[in-house]
């Protein structure tokens, strides 16, 4: 019997929560923030109601309720495949206040067949979720139907970039040196090449007053907090599969080394493209 799609992600729903959401969460916040104040976007939605926001790929909604604190009329539909991250979502929602709880609605479904009416919402906003999506123009023209007329969408992903970071550089070669085996990972992302492509794709979708522009991600990791989102998120299984001994070496290894590193080493600074548009 194949596998349920959502499968993999509640499998690492609280992984994902614990270690690699609160490394996105500045610039899902800060995108937010900067939607406020755009022409169209206040507490009164398109069809004279609140304002109706869908998040597609909501995760375990650090963008839903930055949208609900930002703007404090407004619903906000969750969408994801994975049911389990929903459940940590409206975790999330019930522990910011009962008011935030009954603003957040979360809904399982696919970003390429948003389970939402035609026309329903004042602002589709995404973050971080189109770049893993197997057929982005589909996802886009849902984004876009979803959406009255003059509503808004604001998508916030990757840019391609090779830039070297030296302390993951490190941990691979500790790996290489104790012989820690290192599987071949799934289906890679394929992010956004510029600004100017994200745009190009959005206008192709049906978008129009098409607007991308390069943000940037900043995290200071710590070097116990760099080696913890190791051993619980990038390599998780590698590293779960390794006996206590060798775990414990390993470990010691990664710490020992990246102590060495000096703080400004340890930021992790990453290229985003932002895309506001209108239906």
């Amino acid at each position: 019997m194949a596998e349920p799609i959502d499968a993999p992600y509640d499998r690492f729903a609280e992984a994902y929560r614990d270690w690699w959401g609160p490394v996105l969460a500045a610039s899902v916040i800060r995108f937010v923030d900067d939607l406020d104040g755009l022409d169209g976007l206040d507490a009164r939605g398109g069809h004279g109601g609140p304002m109706r926001i869908v998040d597609v790929g909501t995760g375990t909604g650090t963008l839903a309720l930055a949208a609900l604190e930002r703007w404090p009329a407004a619903t906000v539909i969750g969408v994801d495949q994975s049911s389990r991250i929903l459940e940590l979502a409206s975790e999330r929602a019930e522990a910011a206040g009962g008011e935030i709880a009954e603003r957040l609605q979360v809904v399982t479904g696919q970003a390429d067949r948003l389970p939402v009416r035609d026309r329903s919402v004042d602002l589709v906003l995404s973050s971080f979720v189109i770049q893993l999506v197997p057929n982005r123009r589909a996802a886009l023209r849902e984004m876009r139907r979803v959406l009255r007329p003059e509503g808004v969408c604001g998508v916030l992903t990757w840019l391609a970039d090779d830039e070297p970071f030296e302390p993951e550089e490190l941990v691979y070669d500790i790996f290489e040196d104790l012989e820690v085996p290192v599987p071949e990972h799934g289906p890679q992302p394929r992010p956004y090449r510029s600004p100017d492509g994200a745009a190009a794709e959005f206008r192709r979708a049906g978008f129009r007053e098409v607007h991308a522009r390069q943000e940037w991600l900043e995290h200071q990791f710590s070097v116990r907090g760099y080696v913890d989102l190791f051993e619980h998120w990038l390599e998780e299984e590698s590293i779960a599969a390794l006996s206590p001994t060798r775990r414990e070496r390993l470990r010691a290894a990664l710490l020992e080394r990246l102590g060495d590193l000096q703080p400004d080493e340890l930021v992790w600074r990453r290229p985003l493209v932002s895309v506001v548009a209108r239906s």
